[in-house]
């Protein structure tokens, strides 16, 4: 349930000790790069640099993160090279049936990413591609003997943002990421309208997947299932799926958005789907 930046204006995505020695080793990336000449008949500073950080919460779920782009040789806007760092913590609980018995599990859960990548603008859409290292994990208790999602897990992060101009008003964005970690893909999609010239207002939807879900949901792909194919609670996931209304408000080196709506999410048979409130709210600056 993590989403980035988008493509123009950025937006906004464990508990073990490699993981937080992973985070921390990252922060010095940040300042590596030296800061972008600025011509001299320009009267605004060159921005290069932008940081994010954000909350996300529903009933059973919640998560925080951060994260921060550099633009070694152009402005964050524009074309160019694209380095990216990004963490988060949460925890998130769950209900299943054990043997006829129903479990409780409560679960943490946190993730970094150090990513390469270039933004592209071919008017009126801009293209952001990364790719890199990732790390998820996943600290459940009590032991889950039927989840293949638990641990620490390496793996290559792949992230494609767009992000589409509709004449002076109108825009959408596309975010659609995948990890092999732990088999974990995200995707998010918006579009808004800009009610005045810095607040626009809008509809969004999304969907966070992980290999347990893909075993739940039969998908040919999934590998490693420990469920039993006519066990009834293997027909019976739709993991994160979301949808709701956003406002965002933005100026000139920043923005602020509040999201909220409908989750909707499917542990076990005899619960029935069911769909929980959400709110997600995100601030991003440049600099």
């Amino acid at each position: 349930m993590r989403f980035g930046p988008s493509p123009r204006h950025p937006r906004r995505p464990e508990r073990t000790a490699s993981g937080r020695v992973f985070l921390l080793a990252l922060l010095p990336l940040l300042y590596v790069c030296p800061l972008p000449a600025a011509r001299a008949d320009e009267q605004k500073p060159i921005l290069w640099r932008e940081v994010w950080s954000g909350a996300d919460a529903s009933k059973d779920v919640w998560l925080i993160y951060s994260g921060a782009t550099i633009a070694p040789a152009s402005h964050i806007h524009q074309n160019g090279i694209r380095f990216r760092v990004t963490g988060g913590y949460g925890q998130y609980r769950y209900r299943d049936l054990d043997g006829g018995k129903r479990d409780t599990f409560e679960a943490t859960t946190a993730f970094g990413d150090l990513l390469a990548g270039y933004l592209v603008r071919l008017d009126p859409l801009t293209l952001k591609v990364f790719a890199g290292a990732t790390y998820i994990d996943h600290d459940i208790s009590p032991y889950d003997r039927e989840t293949i999602v638990t641990g620490g897990e390496w793996g290559v992060k792949g992230v494609v943002e767009l992000w589409l101009n509709a004449g002076d008003k109108g825009w959408t964005s596309l975010d659609v990421s995948y990890a092999t970690a732990h088999d974990t893909a995200a995707l998010r999609l918006r579009s808004g309208y800009r009610v005045l010239d810095a607040l626009s207002l809008g509809v969004e939807a999304g969907l966070n997947v992980d290999a347990q879900a893909q075993c739940k949901m039969r998908l040919e792909m999934a590998k490693g299932c420990r469920l039993d194919p006519e066990d009834p609670d293997v027909k019976s996931l739709f993991d994160f799926g979301r949808a709701g209304l956003f406002a965002r408000y933005e100026w000139e080196g920043g923005e602020f958005s509040f999201s909220a709506g409908g989750l909707g999410q499917l542990y076990s048979p005899d619960e029935g789907f069911k769909i929980d409130p959400y709110v997600t709210v995100n601030w991003i600056t440049q600099f």
